[in-house]
């Protein structure tokens, strides 16, 4: 095996123009394969923190109350018996934050738009905010008495700057009539994709129990907060049947796991008879269902895209080494008439392929780490492109697991490609071989 070794590279060596170009088009293959997976696993990570900085926690308690069978609000009428049954479950690392949720409208002068409302505790949560940049103005402003913050896109529709006084406008619980107040813009949100735009009113928790006509003791949603490392360690679905249960054996009325959006839940239960108070659990990737297409969509694209580009190193290496086959018949006969036999020929021409499949994936793929290490957080997006990345920079996460997988593919579909070439070449007899020429 040393001997063909030698041979293999010796041979590679001697026909460099074909090598160094099938050595580029492996290594371009790997690097694609490597940057595509880095792209798709920086979208997802972009997605989870913004679901997890403005829509949901890893997971969360919520309230859905009905005052008359007519009307329904996602409240919780009494949040501190909840939190008290549910505090001993949260893991270590985590906590949990008191939000505020539901949608408004937000005028100013003669313009009005709706948008998805957060509410959020600026004391409680002083210190796991940093993830809500702002453009203008300072959160902590919003501590304030009757404040909003508005994303950039809101702020942009609105015509309204900082300092200036908005009013919102949101049905009270139990009624039909809808309340206003005058609120003072205090800080305008920096683009964040689609949640961004779409969540364009932050308040505090008691300005929207002033807007909502909530009691002080409610709260919209209990939500689950994990430190950035421990996040990907809780199992939210077990710990949300633990949630479940311990609710259920408080008394309280919990919804089965639907797997929605909690703002898709509203419009059923709203044709339902009951009144009164019923509890929900659900995960982030319930209350993020609605945008999975852009996960999903960007998941199918790197496959597509990487068996195309496995598909071009197979098509490549093949047509390769069947030429090499042709051009090296003289070769090949003289081996055989010298006795070697025919395994140990298609071994070689084997070894060939695997050498120059392994090494061109091993150097795409560093290049590949290098670049998107290098370029994470530093290529601006347009602004389609940040709406559906949720990120205003390219969001690279390149790590050695992609790097192994792209060179195990790569590699596996070099060895694919030269099985037919190696064989043909081994059932050459030294006989036709020599008088091919």
């Amino acid at each position: 095996m040393p001997v063909l070794f030698q041979m293999a590279l010796r041979n590679l060596f001697a026909h460099r123009e074909r090598m160094l170009l099938l050595f580029s088009v492996v290594a371009a293959a790997s690097g694609v394969l490597v940057l595509s997976m880095a792209l798709t696993a920086g979208v997802a990570s972009a997605h989870r923190e913004a679901i997890t900085t403005f829509l949901s926690g890893e997971l969360n308690v919520g309230g859905y109350f009905k005052v008359h069978p007519d009307s329904i609000s996602p409240v919780m009428g009494s949040a501190g018996p909840v939190r008290e049954v549910v505090a001993p479950l949260v893991p270590a690392d985590c906590h949990l934050r008191e939000r505020g949720r539901g949608r408004a409208t937000v005028g100013f002068s003669q313009r009005r738009f709706s948008s998805y409302l957060v509410s959020l505790d600026v004391a409680a949560e002083q210190g796991a905010l940093g993830t809500l940049r702002m453009k203008e103005g300072s959160l902590a402003a919003l501590s304030r008495p009757r404040t909003v913050v508005l994303s950039t896109t809101m702020a942009e529709r609105l015509q309204v700057g900082m300092g200036d006084v908005a009013t919102l406008f949101a049905e009270s619980v139990g009624t039909l009539r809808r309340n206003a107040l005058d609120v003072e813009v205090v800080a305008i949100m920096e683009r964040a994709g689609l949640l961004g735009g779409s969540s364009g009113i932050l308040v505090s928790n008691d300005t929207l129990r002033e807007l909502e006509g909530y009691r002080p003791g409610a709260a919209g949603v209990l939500q689950l907060s994990c430190a950035s490392g421990s996040a990907g360690t809780v199992d939210v679905d077990a710990l949300g049947d633990s949630w479940r249960v311990a609710l259920r054996t408080a008394g309280f009325e919990v919804l089965p796991a639907l797997h929605e959006a909690y703002g898709d839940k509203l419009s059923p239960m709203l044709r339902e008879g009951w009144r009164g108070q019923r509890l929900d659990v659900s995960t982030w990737q319930d209350e993020s269902a609605f945008l999975s297409f852009v996960t999903d969509g960007l998941g199918a694209l790197t496959v597509l895209l990487g068996l195309v580009v496995l598909g071009v190193v197979l098509v490549g290496i093949f047509m390769a080494q069947s030429v090499a086959v042709r051009e090296r018949t003289r070769e090949i006969g003289t081996l055989r008439a010298m006795g070697m036999q025919r395994p140990r020929v298609a071994v070689l021409f084997m070894l060939e392929g695997l050498l120059l499949g392994f090494v061109g994936a091993v150097t795409g793929a560093v290049v590949a780490l290098g670049l998107g290490t290098l370029l994470h957080g530093r290529v601006p997006l347009p602004e389609p492109l940040i709406d559906l990345f949720f990120s205003t920079h390219l969001p690279l996460e390149p790590s050695v697991g992609s790097a192994v997988v792209a060179v195990v593919l790569v590699t596996c579909c070099a060895a694919l490609a030269v099985v037919v070439p190696s064989l043909r070449a081994a059932w050459l007899s030294p006989r036709s071989a020599m008088e091919s020429l």
